[in-house]
């Protein structure tokens, strides 16, 4: 379950299409996309240092170091192809997420 919050300076390019971010992702990273989520946000405003593309990405921490290496880079590359900008514009955080915490489909996850 990798999902990436994706805040985008500015708007999104002339024919964006989110769908074809999970799909560049998954090239990207090696990993199947069928688990993967991505929300984008547009129109942010930044003020001091700003990048185009921050992102928030959270893993479960089943992922091996790694995995998570090849997930962050996936997506920082994807990003890059999908809106159109080098790499110094954009930021990927990453946070691990522990079993338990979190609740899907009112049950909490475990793994």
């Amino acid at each position: 379950m990798p999902i990436a919050n994706c805040l985008v300076h500015g708007e999104l390019p002339a024919g964006f299409e989110s769908d074809a971010l999970t799909a560049l992702w998954s090239e990207e990273s090696g990993v199947g996309s069928e688990q993967m989520t991505i929300n984008v946000i547009a129109g942010v405003r930044q003020y001091g240092a700003s990048y185009r593309v921050m992102a928030f990405l959270y893993l479960p921490s089943l992922w091996r170091p790694e995995q998570v290496r090849r997930l962050q880079t996936g997506l920082a590359r994807a990003l890059g192809r999908g809106f159109a900008v080098g790499p110094a514009k954009i930021q990927v955080i990453t946070s691990i997420v522990e079993s338990g915490q979190v609740v899907e489909g009112g049950e909490t996850q475990d793994w």
